[in-house]
């Protein structure tokens, strides 16, 4: 019979059925399992379904229960040892119904710290112990832990079980729905639109989060209304911010296009590829969207605009913060990026922002000091990002172009390379009037003529987009400060421009090391424009006496 001997190999890639690679796995003989999984009662209604149709039994184990099986039970008290329990699956105590019965043992890595308890599953799995021509026993380890002990990983196949599709979290709404239908019908009924939108918000959960958060749901808005929808995307912001790595992009903080300055050229492209999402474009099977890189140096609104396409495809956004990825045991990095890539694959279809990926992956194909978890974690994320064929758009930013890997930019990963350059002047300006508009200003409330709007552009034309937000909260500072007004003058514009050192003065050879690498490399987010200097009036030389001397 087989035995597993890849180094705790996943078996398969995770979207596959869980129910179809059970079944594979055990009509081909598979003496021990691995599922990491928080949902041990959907995975065991899935473990039961496989293996009624292979005629065999489950029989749960537990360090608080022993053996589930009733037959068992007069012997629990011994069996919650995990060697006790361990040993008897092979022997005549295990001989449960015609003796076929796959054994789901829970939490069995808190205790292979164990010598004795490593050394039997070594044993019951390379000797063919589990599976044989006599009966089939095969175990199946489940875990809410994805680390297994380095002496277990080459006796054990991992299987993942994937998180509840449409399939099942409709089933779920329902079960939900119909427990409150008994008690007020009315408040039980759902339309088929709000079902859908229901259940594309809840994508990513497990059934129970799902659950929970339907439940919550009802009883604030006490029924079924379009305003769960927003309360759920909280809820399912909190659960996903407990990965460490993942954030959810509430609507609030994605930007419309109007709120943006520059960045036309970007815009108009990711505009053009919203189509690509449409039923039409799927059934001529047009190709989704892959993403794009931005690059620029801090401060020139990428992670503000990344955050904006999101609103734009109409996709739900989140921003991977690869730092927290690393983790300090052995293999928890790799596991903590295959957890985040399965989390977004779940949403089916959304924006990811891998903002300032040039922190960590920088000089990632030379990572030797880290024992290459660095240049591992960057291979998972390459491989993802050239086989992805989902409704996922990722958006990855970099602040700087040295040591970044090639690979990064290969074709086939991104479908475009932009740059984000200084704004423009009349970006600039346009900037300005958005950040004041935020607060409450309008430019026609600030009675700036047209040439003063011009020179405080000219003025700042080293300026980034967050050196202008500066500029503006600074200004009306002084403006209060001074005169109890939250609408400074002009020259209080120029006093606060002059306290600001931009960060094109402070890393002037990042910048021009910036656009020449993007020289033929990226397109620039912002439209081209004929850059000449505006001349602002002078004041008229007016001789009152006439030209003659003074003298």
């Amino acid at each position: 019979m087989a035995t597993a001997t890849a180094p705790a190999a996943t078996s398969a890639p995770h979207h596959q059925d869980f129910e179809q690679l059970l079944h594979e796995h055990l009509c081909a003989g598979y003496q021990c399992m691995f599922t990491p999984t928080n949902e041990e009662a959907r995975l065991e209604m899935a473990v039961a379904a496989v293996a009624k149709r292979l005629d065999m039994g489950v029989v749960v184990w537990s360090a608080d229960e022993g053996f589930s099986n009733t037959e068992l039970s007069n012997q629990n008290q011994k069996y919650r040892a995990p060697a006790e329990a361990l040993r008897a699956i092979t022997t005549d105590v295990c001989k449960i119904g015609n003796g076929h019965n796959v054994f789901i043992f829970r939490d069995l890595d808190d205790f292979f710290m164990d010598p004795i308890v490593r050394r039997l599953i070594k044993s019951l799995t390379e000797g063919n112990k589990l599976v044989n021509k006599k009966f089939k026993r095969p175990i199946l380890l489940v875990s809410s832990k994805r680390q297994l002990h380095e002496k277990i990983k080459p006796c054990v196949t991992q299987i993942e079980f994937e998180l509840p599709g449409e399939e099942m979290l409709r089933k779920t709404v329902e079960f939900v729905r119909s427990s409150i239908e008994t008690n007020d019908s009315a408040k039980a009924q759902i339309s088929p639109e709000l079902l859908d939108k229901l259940v594309g918000s809840l994508r990513g959960l497990t059934s129970t989060e799902a659950e929970n958060a339907l439940s919550r749901c009802l009883v604030r808005h006490d029924g079924f209304t379009d305003a769960m929808i927003g309360t759920i995307l909280d809820e399912k912001a909190q659960i996903i911010k407990k990965s460490e790595v993942l954030t959810y992009i509430p609507e609030e903080r994605q930007a419309t296009r109007e709120e943006i300055g520059g960045f036309g050229q970007l815009l108009d492209w990711v505009g053009r590829r919203r189509l690509a999402y449409s039923r039409e474009a799927q059934t001529m099977q047009i190709d989704y969207p892959k993403g794009v890189v931005l690059i620029g140096v801090p401060g020139t609104g990428k992670s503000y605009v990344a955050a904006a396409v999101a609103r734009l495809l109409g996709l739900p956004g989140y921003i991977m913060d690869i730092g927290s990825v690393f983790g300090s045991l052995v293999g928890e990095s790799e596991q903590r990026m295959r957890d985040a890539i399965r989390q977004i694959e779940a949403q089916q279809g959304c924006v990811l922002l891998l903002d300032e990926a040039d922190k960590a992956f920088g000089g990632a194909t030379d990572s030797q000091g880290d024992s290459g978890v660095t240049r591992r974690i960057f291979g998972q994320l390459l491989t993802w990002l050239s086989n992805k064929k989902d409704r996922t758009f990722v958006i990855m930013t970099l602040n700087r172009t040295t040591g970044i890997p090639p690979e990064f930019l290969r074709a086939g990963r991104f479908d475009a390379v932009w740059y984000t350059d200084l704004p423009t002047e009349a970006e600039r300006q346009q900037i300005l009037q958005i950040h004041f508009k935020k607060r409450g200003v309008v430019a026609d409330q600030m009675h700036l003529t047209e040439d003063q709007w011009a020179m405080l552009a000219e003025q700042t034309a080293s300026f980034v987009g967050a050196e202008l937000e500066q500029l503006v909260v600074e200004s009306r500072y002084l403006s209060f400060e001074r005169r109890g007004s939250s609408v400074p003058t002009f020259d209080e514009l120029i006093e606060a421009k002059a306290a600001i050192i931009p960060i094109a003065t402070l890393e002037k050879e990042k910048i021009g090391e910036i656009r020449e690498f993007c020289q033929n490399r990226a397109r620039n987010v912002s439209a081209p424009v004929a850059r000449t200097e505006r001349r602002v009036r002078q004041r008229r030389n007016v001789d009152v006496n006439g030209g003659g001397d003074s003298n």
